[in-house]
């Protein structure tokens, strides 16, 4: 390792220990002990055009990048892989590897004493299975990855480590039953509900740290213990979003139709910020469901905030003047603010003390403080 080198790593653990994300010593090991430059040989470096360059060790960002607490993308619609030849690109990313913090803070959250089995949901670039096996032992550790050239390249990168985790094809919701009953499940992908069969292949007394996928954001991290086929537990106190299985559609923002359409206007009793609220924000993202949110700032006119829903429904905040249009059968605005006006009148709890049960039917449901009080039973649509 080059005294460069050391300088960026030292940089980095340093950082990540200031930000409080690495308060257990054996975390803070791992990731001084795993390279991260392994895994990411090259990356997308985003442009501010919305566009996309791929860079490798020859780029003079390349090393402060890969050693920060950033998420890097490295992969576009589900096939384009970078590569420093292509030029500038456009695309949406389907695979990354994510913020390092995020990633210790789920890590953490597991709560490991090391020799138990784990099974990780996502395998991408395989950092965070390799961080895994440096703390459990690799033979602990099975991860899950939908995409075969993904986890291709993360089998080829963990074994030039030496030994490495198993790394199976499959679709991460079915989980991989062959090397359980696991003590733990970790998933970096974001789920719309938490599968049954993760439910299955954990034990009673055993974890599961997840991430739900919401249009809305939210980022909605939870911590479940298992038992007898269901699981409970609260969302973290942090905030964490990772990109969705492949099975979430994004809700589509169709701006250029609903620009032809007049809805119904009103005066907003709250700002389009409250979508955005870190306690706020998880209820609303888990409440107000199938919409998404998309900022615009028309030519020479406000800031403005818009919500879409897959029927066609719209609406647009003006936070400048103070308005709401609003268009189709859903009224979403004032669903919005009605989600709002119930998390003010429950005391503004932050988000850490919100539950959330899942039955061994698939249901979800919603409490705070104690799963005895439950405040919604979730519709996933």
């Amino acid at each position: 390792m080059t005294e460069e080198l050391s300088d960026y790593i030292a940089q980095f653990l340093a950082g990540l220990e200031a930000d409080g994300h690495l308060s257990d010593p054996l975390w803070k090991q791992a990731f001084g002990a795993v390279p991260r430059h392994v895994f990411l040989p090259s990356f997308f470096l985003s442009l501010p055009d919305g566009r996309w360059q791929a860079i490798d060790t020859t780029h003079p960002a390349y090393w402060r990048m890969v050693y920060s607490n950033t998420t890097l993308t490295t992969q576009l619609d589900g096939a384009v892989g970078p590569d420093p030849d292509d030029g500038t690109l456009s695309g949406t990313p389907t695979s990354s590897s994510t913020q390092p913090g995020l990633m210790a803070l789920m890590l953490d959250a597991l709560r490991l004493s090391g020799g138990e089995l784990v099974l990780e949901i996502g395998t991408g670039t395989g950092y965070n299975a390799a961080l895994l096996a440096h703390r459990v032992g690799a033979p602990n550790v099975t991860s899950v990855e939908v995409d075969p050239g993904v986890a291709k390249l993360a089998r080829q990168r963990l074994s030039s480590l030496g030994d490495w985790p198993s790394v199976v094809t499959t679709d991460g919701g079915r989980g991989w039953r062959d090397n359980g009953p696991y003590d733990r499940l970790i998933a970096t992908v974001s789920v719309p509900t938490v599968p049954p069969a993760w439910l299955e292949q954990v034990r009673d007394g055993g974890v599961i740290v997840a991430s739900l996928w919401r249009d809305l954001g939210g980022g909605p991290l939870v911590r479940l213990e298992v038992n007898g086929g269901s699981a409970q537990g609260f969302f973290l106190s942090e905030a964490g979003s990772f990109m969705p299985v492949r099975t979430c559609l994004q809700v589509p923002t169709p701006l250029s139709t609903a620009l032809t359409q007049t809805g119904s206007r009103r005066q907003t009793r709250h700002s389009s910020t409250v979508l955005h609220h870190p306690d706020a924000g998880l209820w609303l993202a888990l409440r107000v469901q199938s919409a998404n949110w998309l900022g615009f700032t028309p030519d020479g006119g406000n800031e403005q905030m818009w919500l879409f829903a897959p029927d066609g429904s719209w609406a647009v905040v003006d936070d400048t003047a103070g308005q709401v249009e609003q268009f189709g059968p859903r009224e979403l605005w004032d669903e919005v603010e009605a989600v709002y006006d119930r998390w003010r009148e429950m005391g503004t709890p932050t988000r850490d003390r919100l539950g959330l049960t899942v039955t061994n039917a698939g249901g979800h449901r919603i409490w705070l403080d104690s799963p005895d009080a439950v405040v919604w039973n979730e519709i996933v649509a």
